[in-house]
């Protein structure tokens, strides 16, 4: 079995990790980062890549309990926008706690303002550096973030109930729903031939959603990048209907993410256009209406800062199967490292 897909079957077993650390060893650091998080006037989230994407449910989700908080790269916070962490709470994700913005922000910031460092590598330099350090205690993954990625979802949305006091209802609701998570990892991967007759091997996928599921979109187009050498747009909902709808015709395949939500019903609306504009859809999210000519991937009804845990998967064998499509090993790199230590060369 390639690397890849032990490291997608291996996320039941590393979120069970995550969930046991974070209310057992990890406990006194994620509340100690929650009341940091509580006392500031505003929050920056940072990270870059994989960690950057699976931060966005937290920013919705301190949003929602009237808190003033921002994800932003962190390349383009280290160069271009310095003051939006001036007094703030600043939380610093990364998978190695090593990578070369992170690093450089780790420099300007220290002593200055509060920093939360979120990191599965519990020796590097950002979990030295941060005031409170939290690990996401997952499994390794060899290249892709796959159990760090839903690792990282995991630990930021319990990070964020625990904001809310809310923990326990969390972490409960998470165990619960393991079994489910781990059913649906069984099913995507054995059914990877499926997305034979929906992804072309020439056509470039788009991700559409809105709210706590950009997430999906944007890591599923970064697996498709990554995992299948394939060129892949995320983008939100409402900008895609700002003109690039334009581009829709029978060779468009499409993702459109539609978890219980305030809009759902709005994606729904999109995803019933693009069909009949011509394009091909499969709708991401708890079955329900049903759009002519667009199919489900069926996934568990949870709240919208949990969807994005449930709605990656099927992207993780989908972006695999790509792969094998292409004549590509999946998850194989050639030109970029795990841990980018360099911001000019690749030749580290």
């Amino acid at each position: 079995m390639p690397n890849l897909a032990s490291n997608i079957h291996a996320q039941p077993e590393s979120l069970t990790r995550t969930l046991h650390h974070q209310c057992k060893d990890g406990a006194l650091a994620m509340k100690h980062a929650a009341t940091l998080l509580r006392s500031g006037k505003k929050i920056v989230i940072t990270a870059m890549g994989a960690s950057l994407f699976a931060s966005i449910p937290l920013q919705y989700f301190l949003c929602s309990l009237g808190l003033d908080a921002v994800a932003i790269e962190a390349g383009e916070l280290l160069h271009y926008l310095n003051i939006a962490w001036k007094d703030a709470v600043v939380l610093l994700v990364s998978r190695s706690g090593e990578s070369v913005e992170i690093a450089k922000l780790l420099e300007k910031m220290k002593g200055k303002v509060p920093i939360i460092g979120v990191t599965n590598e519990p020796l590097s330099q950002l979990s030295r550096s941060a005031d409170v350090s939290i690990s996401i205690a997952s499994l390794n993954d060899e290249m892709v973030a796959i159990q760090t990625y839903s690792g990282t979802l995991l630990t930021l949305h319990l990070l964020g109930n625990l904001v809310a006091d809310s923990f326990d209802a969390a972490a409960e609701e998470v165990r619960t729903l393991l079994p489910s998570f781990a059913s649906l990892v069984e099913a995507s991967m054995k059914t990877l031939t499926s997305w034979g007759a929906f992804l072309s091997p020439s056509a470039t996928p788009y991700l559409l959603a809105r709210g706590p599921s950009l997430a999906s979109a944007h890591e599923g187009a970064l697996l498709f990048h990554e995992v299948a050498k394939s060129s892949a747009v995320a983008m939100p909902i409402a900008s895609f209907r700002h003109g690039p709808v334009e581009v829709v015709d029978q060779n468009f395949r499409g993702f459109v993410f539609a978890p219980q939500g305030p809009t759902r019903d709005l994606n729904l609306s999109l995803a019933h256009d693009l069909v009949q504009f011509g394009g091909e859809i499969r709708l991401m999210g708890p079955s329900g209406s049903q759009v002519r000519d667009a199919r489900w991937c069926d996934l568990p009804s949870v709240s919208e800062t949990l969807a994005p845990l449930f709605e990656i998967v099927p992207l993780q064998a989908a972006a695999f199967q790509l792969a094998v499509l292409r004549g590509i090993e999946p998850g194989s790199f050639r030109y970029a490292p795990q841990v980018a230590v360099d911001e000019a060369s690749f030749n580290q």
